[in-house]
């Protein structure tokens, strides 16, 4: 009888402990979703995040605590393995403030996206949701709302300071300019003069516009330090045609078409 009751005694004891161990979070009960972008959705311009979770915490950056971590979501690479420490990039961006909603930029094109939970030290937890997206522009007015965006963010940028702020600014403008110049045949071909046997359009404008803006991009993205940043900047400047600069190539079509003065 004494056998018996110590037995039950023993096996409430296991009992309470299993029960505490989940209170207290455990990753194979957590889950965590998109609810946007939609799996198979197709956008332009960048791509706005939301993010649910159930059974796991969501909290800014910091201690690792069990239970309890914040959002990361990772383009074209995969989840990462659990354990593993979560790079910071443009294709693995961090909510280390505990934020449920954000962007992302995307070149165009197809994608694979991740969204995974890290602990307070950005470790991978095994707590995952993945959707595919198409990054296109698919309409004038569509290419019209990705231009405001890269104006709006290029004004951004010229508030900047700091020079790793700069580079990974430049690099989401970069990704928004790619857009603009895939769908460049949204702008019009036809031509606007031609003298002396040279045609000119605003889609020849636009783009060349656009091409001068992606290089000033990758000066920036691709240099060693500020200086070399702004040594290649200057050059670029020094090397375009008089006038370039002050009347942007295209401008006058954008303003008409998109409302939206370059100039300002």
């Amino acid at each position: 009888m004494r056998s018996t009751t110590l037995l039950a005694r023993a096996g409430s004891i296991v009992l309470v402990a299993a029960l505490t161990l989940a209170a207290c979070g455990n990753d194979d009960s957590a889950t965590v979703a998109f609810a946007e972008p939609t799996d198979g959705a197709t956008l332009h311009g960048a791509v706005q995040l939301a993010m649910t979770a159930d059974g796991i915490t969501i909290e800014e950056a910091g201690a690792a605590r069990e239970g309890a971590g914040h959002f990361h979501v990772i383009a074209d690479a995969g989840c990462v393995d659990t354990g593993a420490a979560i790079d910071k990039d443009a294709d693995h961006v961090h909510f280390g403030a505990g934020q449920s909603e954000g962007l992302i930029y995307l070149e165009p094109g197809e994608h694979d996206l991740c969204l995974q939970v890290g602990d307070g030290v950005h470790s991978a937890l095994d707590v995952t949701d993945t959707v595919s997206v198409t990054v296109a522009v698919t309409s004038q007015d569509e290419w019209c709302d990705v231009m405001a965006e890269a104006d709006e963010q290029l004004s951004e940028l010229d508030a900047l300071d700091d020079f790793v702020e700069l580079q990974a600014g430049w690099e989401k403008q970069l990704r928004l300019l790619a857009q603009l110049s895939d769908a460049i045949d949204f702008v019009d071909d036809a031509p606007e003069h031609e003298a002396a046997g040279v045609r000119a359009s605003p889609r020849e404008h636009v783009n060349t516009a656009l091409a001068f803006a992606a290089n000033i991009g990758r000066a920036f993205t691709t240099a060693s330090d500020e200086d070399a940043a702004f040594t290649a900047v200057e050059e670029l400047y020094e090397s375009a045609p008089d006038g370039f600069v002050e009347e942007l190539p295209g401008a006058d079509w954008i303003q008409d078409t998109c409302g939206i003065d370059l100039e300002d």
